[in-house]
C-alpha cells in the first residue's frame, strides 16, 4: 500500500504572512499538533511548524514566517505505509508531508488516518479468528506456519511479527479467514506450537475447551 492510495489533502496549510495565533486555531479546529508550510506565491514545501514551538512564543500574532520551521522528514506518493509508520512514529509527528518530485506540496498523512489505513493493512475489520503464536526465532518458518493452517481449509489473511524483548521468543500473530479455528488451534498444538491466544466470533463452539472441559468433568465423576 503506498501513500498515493491514502493522501489527506484536506488539511489547511500556511504561509509565512499567517499569524501563530491562526495556526494554533487551525490545529486546534483539526486536532493536529504540526501544520504544512508553503511558499506565498506557490505550494513549493518549506516545512512544518508545530504546536510546540508556537506555544514557546507569548506574542502570537508573529508571523510563521519569523518562526522556526521543523525540518521533518517528507515522502513522495509512492513511498510504501512501513516507511510512513517507521517516520511518524519515530519523529512523533502528527502529520507526514507529502511532495512531489520538484518538492511541490500534495497534501499530508496523518497519524489519526494512519490507524485506519493500518487495520485495513491487516484486514482486522475482515471476518475470521485471530491466532497469536509464540516460536524460538530458529524455529519460524512461514511455510510450515502456513501449511498448518491451510491444511485445515483455512487461508491468512495478515500475519504479523514481533520480538520479545523479555524471553527472546517471536510472537506471531495471524488473521485466519476461518470463523472457528479450533481445528487449526489443535494442529498448531499437535506440532509443539505454543498458542498464547486466540479470538473467535462469538456464538461459536471452540471445540478445544469443550474437549478439555468434557475431560474434566469425566475425571470428576470417576
Amino acid at each position: 500500500m503506498l501513500v498515493k492510495d491514502f493522501i489527506t489533502k484536506e488539511i489547511p496549510v500556511l504561509k509565512s504572512f499567517d499569524t501563530g495565533e491562526y495556526a494554533l486555531t487551525l490545529m486546534d479546529d483539526y486536532k493536529l499538533k504540526h501544520l504544512p508550510v508553503v511558499s506565498d506565491d506557490s505550494f513549493y514545501y518549506k516545512g512544518i511548524i508545530s504546536e510546540k514551538e508556537l506555544l514557546s512564543h507569548t506574542d502570537l500574532s508573529i508571523n510563521i514566517g519569523n518562526l522556526y520551521l521543523a525540518e521533518v522528514p517528507s515522502v513522495r506518493l509512492e513511498t510504501h505505509l512501513f516507511e510512513v509508520l517507521t517516520l511518524i512514529t519515530r519523529n512523533k509527528l502528527s502529520i507526514l508531508p507529502v511532495i512531489s518530485g520538484e518538492d511541490e506540496y500534495e497534501g499530508v498523512v496523518t497519524r489519526e488516518h494512519l490507524v485506519d489505513v493500518c487495520a485495513d493493512f491487516c484486514q482486522a475489520d475482515a471476518p475470521g479468528s485471530m491466532i497469536m503464536l509464540e516460536v524460538t526465532p530458529s524455529d519460524y518458518s512461514v511455510t510450515d506456519i502456513a501449511r498448518i493452517v491451510e491444511s485445515n481449509k483455512a487461508h491468512i489473511l495478515s500475519m504479523q511479527t514481533h520480538p520479545e524483548e523479555k524471553n527472546g521468543q517471536l510472537l506471531i500473530t495471524l488473521k485466519l479467514d476461518l470463523e472457528d479455528a479450533s481445528a487449526v488451534i489443535r494442529s498448531f498444538e499437535r506440532f509443539n506450537y505454543t498458542v498464547l491466544w486466540h479470538f473467535m466470533e462469538n456464538g461459536l463452539v471452540d471445540d478445544i475447551f469443550q474437549q478439555r472441559m468434557n475431560e474434566l468433568i469425566h475425571y470428576m465423576n470417576i
